[in-house]
């Protein structure tokens, strides 16, 4: 790559990188980043290069990789999340719904969440590229078209064997349509979406996904994730799961289903088991899959499931875990209706 190409890579990584912090920094602010060893490093010296430039004071906390997505970061950091204006959270695991996050969201301070391991070319192109105006309005458009709001049940099937049957009674929230003035970049309570417990108070870049969290214990069938999960990364063959009354009762697959068994028997907890308590439809056309939740989950067409916690968007479960797993092309029937046919959407979205 010649010299000319990488000075424009790292200008379109900044020019990317710098959309959150444009919406959300305002001098003088003191602006917290967490990131640890794994983590890329010219992520977040780019991030507080751009902190500095904003005339905000950026406060850089490193620390080790968490062993599991969602586990809290040191005792340390977590105090100074507290003192933070707002946090910003670029580490190799998911923070976001940790519990360091939730008690400084709930304290009225924003995050922008950039977790699950973004590399400095995931900053360059693909799901941060999109027109988020855009995936504002399909949110709306996929809230009320694909399910309703007195949607009852959802089947999900997929070439790979998924199987899953699931009630979304009283569980689809749909966000409304953005006004003019709407910035698609500006940190914001997810409480406006009708989650009247959610603690959740940010933005989250890269994203394109409409939320559901099923009714707990609900779910029936098998779910075969086929691209990426949580921990494993890009999947060498499927995972399979099958459910009873929305418990995981087995897990197969390769070697990378033996991982996930180890995982969950190492980190979680009796509500890790718990599945799916996330259903979640990808509306980023610019997704690229790439290992990283982050950004995978978001790819237009896909079905993410979810394991674990989910009182923070809408469910009741409190986990030590949640992990996600994507599915790239799935049929997914909503009431009896076809709504999406292998990654198609077969609703008008306009």
């Amino acid at each position: 790559m010649t010299s000319n190409n990488k000075s424009l890579d790292l200008i379109n990584m900044t020019k990317n990188l710098r959309k959150p912090f444009d919406a959300n920094v305002k001098p003088g602010d003191k602006v917290h980043i967490l990131t640890d060893f794994k983590h890329d490093p010219l992520v977040w010296e780019a991030a507080s290069a751009i902190v500095t430039e904003l005339g905000a004071e950026p406060v850089i906390s490193m620390f080790s990789p968490r062993p599991a997505d969602y586990y809290d970061p040191p005792e340390s950091v977590c105090s100074a999340m507290l003192q933070s204006d707002i946090n910003v959270f670029l580490t190799s695991t998911g923070l976001f719904h940790s519990e360091a996050a939730h008690k400084s969201m709930e304290k009225g301070i924003p995050s922008i969440v950039m977790d699950g391991g973004m590399t400095a070319e995931m900053f360059e192109k693909g799901a941060v590229e999109a027109d988020y105006l855009e995936i504002a309005r399909l949110k709306h458009v996929v809230g009320k078209k694909v399910f309703g709001e007195n949607a009852k049940n959802v089947r999900v099937t997929s070439e790979y064997g998924t199987d899953i049957s699931y009630s979304v009674d009283g569980r689809i929230f749909v966000p409304p349509m953005p006004e003019d003035d709407y910035d698609p970049f500006k940190a914001y309570s997810r409480s406006t979406e009708g989650r009247k417990k959610s603690p959740l108070y940010g933005t989250l870049f890269p994203t394109g996904e409409f939320n559901v969290p099923p009714v707990e214990g609900s779910g029936e069938g098998t779910i075969v994730v086929d691209i990426s999960m949580h921990q494993l990364g890009l999947l060498k063959e499927p995972v399979s799961l099958e459910i009873s009354k929305g418990r995981i009762q087995k897990i197969t697959g390769g070697y990378q289903a033996r991982l996930l068994e180890e995982y969950l028997e190492e980190y979680g907890d009796e509500n890790a088991y718990l599945m799916p308590t996330e259903a979640s439809i990808g509306i980023n056309p610019y997704t690229k899959i790439t290992g990283v939740q982050r950004e995978d989950k978001n790819f237009f067409g896909s079905i993410h499931f979810g394991l674990g916690t989910n009182a923070d968007v809408g469910g009741t479960v409190k986990s030590k875990l949640h992990m996600d797993g994507v599915i790239l092309q799935p049929t997914v029937i909503v009431d009896s209706e076809t709504k999406i046919e292998k990654g198609r959407f077969l609703v008008d979205l306009s």
